[in-house]
């Protein structure tokens, strides 16, 4: 069969090497043509290449190549379902990779590109119409692996755990489930953060239609997906992008660029085709599979030579970060994307026509080490410690911050949340209680790490199942029940999520009292008004005084110590102050209350 395929259109091609197409996997890859698929691989300096598969009988067949621009090109009568890898050849050195535009790829030992159908029916019409980048939304993420968080034996496919997780998130009152990455990668213990495989679907969890399913079924129960994505590096191992045409195509060929401090391969901004390559990548999760987000991981490695900011500000990074986003922005309006960014690189989440990176959320760091360790420190010395709880609003709206208590801190000898918390057995549940409520009801999206919310004392192992049956145990059960109520609380009071990056909707209450280590603040969005207070230390307050001057009503929504949670103090209170009285509260030790307030002519139940 003759198929004319250098008249194919040149121009994409041209606006593919020249950095501006988001759309390489239409270009690149296996593309469906009649009863066979054309296969085009970039690689302009290598002098011959070879494809073999199961529709050559793994004989190599030579691909033409275009000189003009670069690209290898054949035809095979290939199938969905073959396997197939490439033979790149360069100054007589012959190498295998994989496609860099694979789908998907064979299993963890085996690097062969797999041809996979593309072709599913979403049901998620409605929601996917309804979704938005969630600012004056809740937005309340449950991270998850998906190798660990229920397993029962080596592998664990997307669908095994996709009905016991909806069930779960959608009783513990998450709003969105995030999932670490799960484009193809060789190495198990990286997590997916070093990938071979940008358009693929790793191999452990499924197919492509698996995943997808998986996103179907969440969007179905009005949850929302977002995948971490990595676009600082890539795997050494050879078959992969590294000297992929016998030149650093990928990757800068200056010593000291090359290499992250991970040993994996930084990608090369300054070349327009690896900018249209991550934008294709990012473009073809979006669109194939209905994300509603994007996590980008390690940003400040990529605004800085290696995150080191000695070593100054990476341009070309900075411009393609800011390139990325503008496109996708334009071309998905209601998907989210999230830094996770440690920097203090200045308007991260400020749009591209503000000079700015254009993210939608930055990941609050500062908030997230300066928090744990204020709960690490012991109760009679937290007062030294006090700006490490104010701190955080002096800087807050400088960005959209999202609250990140994430995987990378429980696991590598971290401890887990339970374990970072200061004091004997008992109090180590009443603090993480405390800690919980100051995150869910501080402004900024949040996120926890899948495990957080049972206290478990296991420390992450990718390797093993998170511990379900430690529910069986009264004070895990009590947490639990806690942490359900709590984002019970979040997600049904505009207070806690409408005027986040709002000044009106935060205001401090007491915030310098670091002798008693109290704090207490107010949410408040249009008619909903709530009052948080926290007894940061072991000390009891027979009746802590707050000043108001208005005619109100505290009913009191959660508290830490209510019988429902394991705790002994008296069912939810009721307390009426007028103008002019100060409202007395008995705070016990590392206590934690959430009231509504309300006015005095207001119905209350």
């Amino acid at each position: 069969m003759q198929i004319n395929i250098i008249e194919t259109d040149h121009e994409q091609i041209e606006n593919y090497i020249n950095g501006h197409a988001s759309n390489g996997h239409e270009i690149f890859g296996p593309i469906p043509y009649e009863d066979g698929y054309i296969f085009r691989v970039y690689a302009p300096n290598a002098d011959q290449m070879f494809i073999k598969g199961d529709f050559t009988n793994w004989e190599n067949h030579q691909m033409s190549k275009n000189p003009e621009y670069g690209y290898f090109y054949i035809f095979e009568n290939a199938k969905i379902g073959d396997f197939y890898k490439l033979i790149v050849v360069k100054d007589g050195n012959w190498v295998e990779h994989t496609d860099p535009f694979a789908r998907a790829m064979d299993h963890e030992g085996d690097f062969a590109s797999l041809i996979v159908d593309e072709n599913y029916d979403f049901n998620d019409d409605e929601f996917v119409k309804n979704r938005s980048k969630n600012f004056d939304k809740p937005m309340n993420i449950y991270e998850i692996h998906i190798g660990s968080w229920l397993r029962y034996g080596q592998n664990v496919n997307f669908l095994d755990i996709v009905d016991k997780l909806i069930a779960h998130v959608k009783e513990m009152n998450y709003t969105h489930v995030e999932i670490m990455p799960v484009t193809e990668y060789p190495f198990y213990p990286s997590w997916g953060y070093q990938s071979t495989g940008f358009f693929a679907t790793s191999s452990r969890y499924g197919r492509p239609e698996d995943f997808k399913k998986f996103v179907d079924l969440l969007h179905q129960n009005g949850i929302g997906v977002i995948l971490d994505l990595v676009a600082v590096h890539f795997a050494n191992d050879y078959y992969g992008l590294k000297t992929f045409d016998g030149t650093h195509l990928y990757e800068s060929p200056y010593e000291g660029l090359t290499y992250s401090e991970w040993g994996s391969i930084n990608f090369d901004y300054s070349k327009g085709h690896v900018r249209s390559f991550m934008k294709s990548s990012f473009a073809y999760w979006i669109e194939k599979f209905h994300l509603d987000g994007i996590r980008v991981d390690a940003v400040s490695y990529m605004i800085y030579y290696n995150g080191n900011e000695n070593r100054g500000v990476h341009e070309d990074n900075i411009k393609f970060i800011s390139d990325l986003n503008k496109t996708l922005a334009k071309k998905y309006p209601n998907v989210m994307l999230i830094a996770e960014d440690s920097s203090s690189y200045p308007h991260v989440t400020n749009k591209n026509s503000d000079q700015g990176l254009g993210f939608d959320y930055k990941w609050d760091m500062g908030w997230m080490n300066d928090t744990i360790k204020y709960f690490e420190v012991d109760s009679f010395n937290r007062s030294m410690y006090h700006n490490k709880i104010t701190f955080s609003m002096f800087y807050f709206y400088n960005e959209r911050f999202l609250l990140p208590l994430s995987h990378d801190e429980v696991v590598h000898l971290k401890k887990p949340m339970i374990n970072k918390m200061n004091g004997d057995y008992e109090n180590r549940f009443k603090q993480l209680k405390l800690l919980n409520t100051y995150q869910m009801t501080h402004p900024g999206k949040k996120l926890n790490f899948m495990g957080n919310e049972i206290a478990t004392f296991d420390e992450w192992n990718e390797n093993e199942s998170i511990n379900w049956d430690i529910k069986n145990y009264p004070v895990h059960d009590d947490f639990n029940r806690f942490i359900k109520d709590l984002n019970y609380i979040y997600k049904n009071n505009p207070a806690f999520f409408a005027n986040d990056y709002d000044e009106k909707g935060f205001e401090w209450i007491i915030v310098d009292d670091a002798n008693t280590s109290v704090f207490a603040y107010e949410r408040r969005a249009d008619n909903s008004r709530f009052l948080v207070v926290l007894n940061m230390a072991n000390m009891y307050h027979r009746g802590y005084e707050f000043a108001y001057d208005e005619n109100l009503i505290f009913v009191e929504r959660i508290n830490s110590f209510n019988p429902n949670y394991g705790g002994a103090k008296n069912d939810y209170r009721k307390i009426e102050i007028r103008k002019g009285e100060v409202l007395r509260l008995e705070l016990w030790e590392y206590e934690a209350a959430v009231f509504e307030i309300l006015k005095k002519d207001e119905k209350t139940n």
